[in-house]
Formats: C-alpha cells, sequence, structure tokens
C-alpha cells in the first residue's frame, strides 16, 4: 500500500539537535526533500520572555498598579525626618499608638499612657476615661474612640471616608525612599489608606481588609471593616496595651 504525502521529522543536518530540527516530505516514488531548519533555542528563549513578562508582575510583592511618583527627603519625610515644622514631632518616643491618614499624614494620638508635659509617663490613674481621635482634615477619616488608661485600652470607630482607599501615589510623594521600601509588599486592593504607628519605635503598619489584628510594638489592635448606618466604609477597632510580661 502506497503512502503518499508522508511526513518525517529529522535533525537538521546543519544544526545539533539543542538548535533545531528539520522536515522531510516524501512523495510517491519521486523523493523530493524538503529541508526547513529553523533554530529552536532561540524560540524557546522568546517563549520563556514572554511567560515571564506576563507573570513577573503577578508574582511581584510590589504592587503592578501603583504609581510611583518622586519621593520626598529624608529631612521632610513624616516618619523618619527631623522637620520641627511637624505638629506631631513631641510625640515620638511615646510608648502609644497613633492613626494616620496614609494621603495626607494626619496624625491622631490613641494616648493609652499618659505623659507629662517633659515627656515622662503618668504612673498615677485618677480615675479618668476620655475620647481620643477627632476628625480627619481634607476628607482623612475620623476617630472617634473611649480610652481607659486604668485598664490600657481604647476602643470605638473610625470613619475612612476619603481615606477607605490605599494610595500609592499620594504615599509615595509624601514618604521618603527608604520609607517607602517598607510599604511596597502592601497590595493596594488589600488596604485602606489608614495605618497605625508606634510612636516609640516610629514603626508603621497598614490596615489590611483580609485581617483581623496585629501585634505593634507593645500594644494589639482588633479590627474589622463594615459599613455603617449611612452606608460608608468603618471600622471597629480596639486597642489593647499589653507589653511583654516575662522576660527572657
Amino acid at each position: 500500500m502506497k503512502r503518499e504525502n508522508a511526513i518525517m521529522y529529522e535533525m537538521c543536518p546543519r544544526q545539533n539537535s539543542f538548535m533545531g530540527f528539520a522536515r522531510q516530505t516524501a512523495s510517491g516514488k519521486n523523493n523530493r526533500t524538503q529541508t526547513l531548519c529553523f533554530p529552536v533555542l532561540p524560540v524557546l528563549f522568546a517563549v520563556l520572555f514572554l511567560i515571564v513578562s506576563l507573570t513577573g508582575c503577578a508574582s511581584s510583592d510590589a504592587p503592578c498598579d501603583s504609581k510611583v511618583t518622586e519621593n520626598t527627603s529624608s529631612t521632610d519625610c513624616p516618619l523618619c525626618g527631623d522637620n520641627e515644622e511637624n505638629s506631631y514631632q513631641s510625640l515620638w518616643g511615646q510608648d502609644n499608638i497613633a492613626l494616620v491618614s496614609l494621603s495626607s499624614f494626619d496624625i491622631q494620638l490613641i494616648g493609652i499612657n499618659q505623659f507629662d508635659a517633659e515627656g515622662k509617663l503618668r504612673e498615677e490613674y485618677d480615675g479618668v476615661v476620655s475620647f481620643a481621635g477627632g476628625e480627619g482634615k481634607d476628607g482623612g477619616f475620623s476617630a472617634h474612640l473611649l480610652v481607659n488608661y486604668g485598664r490600657g485600652y481604647a476602643t470605638g470607630t473610625v470613619e475612612l471616608n476619603n481615606d477607605a482607599a490605599f494610595d500609592y501615589e499620594k504615599v509615595s510623594s509624601s514618604l521618603c525612599a527608604d520609607c517607602f521600601k517598607k510599604l511596597e509588599f502592601y497590595r493596594a486592593e488589600n488596604c485602606v489608606g489608614v495605618a497605625a504607628i508606634d510612636l516609640q519605635a516610629r514603626e508603621l503598619r497598614v490596615f489590611e481588609k483580609d485581617y483581623k489584628g496585629f501585634g505593634l510594638g507593645d500594644f494589639y489592635l482588633d479590627f474589622n471593616f463594615e459599613q455603617g448606618s449611612d452606608g460608608e466604609d468603618e471600622m471597629n477597632l480596639l486597642i489593647v496595651y499589653c507589653p511583654v510580661r516575662y522576660e527572657k
């Protein structure tokens, strides 16, 4: 039985097994041979490069949709700088938590530990509870927390307002390059535009929607997100002062 137009594959006579293949066609009794050589390695490299290009962004820790602008100087950085024009410079070093808007870097102190004018911790409890937080600036978040100094906790609600979304462009333009790198692993779609700051260590932690709590310095923060009665996004927040009880 005659087989026509049989197609066979063999190694390209001009290249080795890693570089290419040849296609040989035979037709009837007259064997007409046509050898087509094409390089394999360049094709493989091109395919691999395409795959890496398409998946690299998804596998990166940095957000794909971030728009990073020029960072501010380390001197003017609100997190690590020492610009005295920042109204919260006097808060650094306190063993306390503050809430911060990542768009305006407006800070609201949640003073569970009380300090006097000289920066010394008040050791005596006067039996008073008070409210901490306040209205945000430029449409930013508003915090309303009841602080119990004797028990060492604060609880209340944070209305997110314009800080309901994490804006990498605004954050990058406000922070210096070193501080901004510490935030690059956050995914914008998982975060809100509000963070907590450990004032003693100047460490910042962004609130993430798929988390229920985290530890920061001597504090633990428990939170959950929901929509308020007006339909706006808000966060229920509990901050507990819980320093290490037993030293190693």
